[in-house]
């Protein structure tokens, strides 16, 4: 009897470590998911698009809009409108707004928010509007789900605990050891399967994930384990092209300027996007004087985007276009032809300076090169300012955009046709501050900073990547170095925009560079 005392308290123990034991708490626990940071052009305001983590489904989503300096102040709708059909009945269905929220945005710059109830996981459009112009960023609101392995564990363990307790009954009722035998056995087979269970679902291969590695749907998105039918074991995308509607503006006149994304392969509308560098497009545009604009254009409808373009100077824009669709790389492609404006007169080119002191925006910079030769990594660095007061911005310390080589003698008023035409157009990010604060979980060998966009699609309520989300615009804290390592294909002449953000204003700083 003592014998079998001493068996059933070692049940007891391991039961009891088992059952505590954090691995598999933490498994099933609501872990938060990483915010989500998305920069719109919404008409003539820019704006960063903050999601914050959600935890539970149902439960809150706290929306934070950063407006950067020169931002009109003036109210905008926040909504959440889910897009997912499910097998389940939701009620409204979807399409229809289930959250809004106004958010008046005041004379200073800096954050403005809202709090939306989330009531179903799934596809969902975060829509922003200012009365003309309404952004619809897509989220995949992910909710927790346990995987088969930790569910056979917990059936194993609450299997284990129920023949515990028969155990200990028969234990003590019971003299003839066969009858006691078969409930410890039992006990212990339990037990095994459990602890097996919670074994492997550590080391278990995690589902592909709905958004950016398959079609999201409400059912896959509440269950990631959930499997498709048909089973989908390819989920890139092809290349996709980039057509304005409208390649024809008029100068001086503010223009909402229409792009479509079309899938090569089937002509129809490409409406995968997935976050990338805190944005779904990052639209570049030089404009006939070598002037740099790095717009964010809305999601107007699927495939379709907009954005509002004011051209001043006469002559041909350089446009590009640099996105991710779900499964794919990174592709960034030309609009052909660019954009024409008419009516206006060209000025003089922008002030490109060679790598040396300037002053912009009230504050000492400093450009250095080092390692001007094709073919090599050139070292370019821009310090701003004296104090670590840099704000990251699209999840970046900063930005760096060369074209090239373009001709020496490029006539006023053509830059953007020499760029357009350029052989080299490139988009880089910097390496990190050397006089502040590094930002948490840099890589100094490329320059970036782990996001939300790297891992996954705007995923709210999937875990977050190392634990935590960078640091938002909100933080101050950073540089005042900017440094960057870029390799120059061919010799000639490039030119350079360097962007980083300080007081909630970005800063463009145009560079000349000859690589011999």
């Amino acid at each position: 009897m003592s014998h079998l005392r001493a068996k059933c308290l070692f049940l007891v123990l391991a039961f009891s470590a088992l059952f505590s034991g954090a691995h598999i708490a933490a498994a099933d626990s609501a872990v938060a998911g990483a915010d989500v940071q998305v920069a719109q052009s919404l008409g003539d305001r820019e704006l960063t698009v903050v999601a914050r983590r959600v935890t539970s489904i149902p439960g809150p989503l706290r929306v934070d809009l950063i407006a950067h300096r020169g931002t009109a102040a003036g109210p905008l709708r926040v909504q959440l409108v889910p897009t997912g059909v499910s097998t389940d009945e939701y009620q409204p269905a979807p399409g229809v707004p289930t959250a809004t929220a106004l958010v008046v945005l005041g004379e200073k710059p800096g954050p403005y928010g809202a709090t939306l109830d989330v009531d179903r996981p799934g596809p969902t459009d975060l829509t922003i509007s200012d009365g003309v112009h309404t952004a619809r960023i897509p989220l995949v609101l992910v909710g927790q789900a346990m995987s088969p392995p930790e569910r056979v564990a917990y059936l194993g363990l609450a299997a284990t605990g129920l023949l515990l307790v028969v155990s200990l009954v028969v234990a003590t009722r019971v003299r003839r050891g066969i009858w006691i035998a078969v409930p410890v056995t039992a006990t212990v087979t339990a037990l095994a399967i459990a602890i097996t269970a919670a074994v492997l679902s550590t080391s278990a291969p995690p589902p592909p994930e709905p958004g950016p590695q398959r079609d999201p749907t409400v059912d896959n998105a509440a269950n990631p384990y959930r499997l498709d039918r048909p089973a989908v074991t390819d989920y890139s995308r092809p290349s996709a092209m980039l057509i304005a509607e409208r390649p024809d503006v008029d100068s001086g006149r503010t223009t909402d300027i229409d792009f479509s994304l079309i899938d090569t392969a089937t002509g129809l509308p490409a409406d995968d996007l997935v976050i990338h560098d805190s944005a779904l497009i990052h639209l570049l545009v030089v404009a006939p004087d070598g002037r740099l604009s790095h717009l964010h254009p809305i999601r107007v409808a699927p495939g379709r985007y907009s954005v509002q373009l004011s051209p001043e100077v006469a002559g041909r824009y350089a446009v590009s276009a640099e996105f991710v669709r779900r499964g794919g790389g990174v592709q960034t492609v030309r609009l052909p032809g660019g954009l024409t404006s008419r009516g206006g007169k060209p000025t003089a080119p922008a002030p490109f300076e060679g790598p040396g002191m300037r002053m912009l925006d009230g504050q000492h910079v400093h450009v250095s090169a080092v390692g001007l030769r094709a073919g090599r990594p050139t070292t370019l660095s821009v310090t701003i300012g004296a104090d670590p007061v840099l704000q990251p911005w699209l999840g970046m310390l900063g930005h760096l955009v060369i074209a090239g080589p373009i001709p020496r003698d490029v006539p006023a008023g053509e830059l953007g046709t020499a760029v357009q035409d350029s052989a080299v157009w490139a988009h880089a990010h910097s390496m990190g501050g050397h006089g502040g604060t590094d930002m948490p979980g840099m890589d100094h060998r490329t320059g970036h900073v782990p996001t939300q966009d790297d891992a996954m699609p705007p995923m709210v309520g999937a875990p977050p990547l190392n634990g935590d989300s960078p640091p938002d615009e909100t933080v101050a804290a950073f540089g005042p170095d900017v440094p960057f390592t870029f390799t120059f294909p061919k010799p000639g002449r490039y030119l350079a925009w360097i962007q980083a953000q300080r007081d909630y204003r970005v800063l463009t700083i145009p560079v000349r560079l000859d690589i011999s």
